[in-house]
């Protein structure tokens, strides 16, 4: 195996599906709690159980990915956010960041695909902020 024993091994998926559980719950509330104080609205547990279910979904997707390369890599939040962001606008749930609709709308290029570029580069940029490395 590439990056050793620990990699794929049972501990890592244990560590890599428990450890981001706390900080999903923690941040997902935060922006739930700024959504709606900027919009003006009552607090919704269904607003912070997106935030919360799409930051653990962030975090999990990455495992598989880490067990196949023996790594961590900035590629695998770039694949997360991506494939989220994707799916996210697909489904009608989020929209696309940055990205004025007009634009998205007269271009070519269907917006999930602008959405998993968006996304997925969002990811990639707080990654390697954080240090991480291809």
């Amino acid at each position: 195996m590439i990056g050793g024993p620990y990699w794929g091994s049972s501990l890592h998926y244990r560590n890599c599906l428990t450890g981001p559980v706390m900080p999903s719950i923690m941040f997902g509330g935060l922006f739930a709690a700024l959504d709606s104080f900027q919009y003006g609205q009552p607090f919704r547990p269904r607003v912070a159980g997106t935030y919360i279910g799409g930051l653990y979904a962030y975090n999990i997707i990455q495992c598989p990915m880490e067990a196949m390369h023996g790594k961590q890599s900035l590629l695998h939040n770039v694949l997360s956010g991506g494939i989220l962001g994707y799916l996210g606008v697909s489904s009608g749930r989020v929209g696309i960041p940055f990205l004025d609709p007009t634009t998205i709308y007269r271009s070519n290029v269907r917006p999930e695909l602008l959405a998993f570029a968006v996304y997925g580069g969002m990811a990639g940029a707080f990654a390697a902020f954080g240090g991480k490395r291809l």
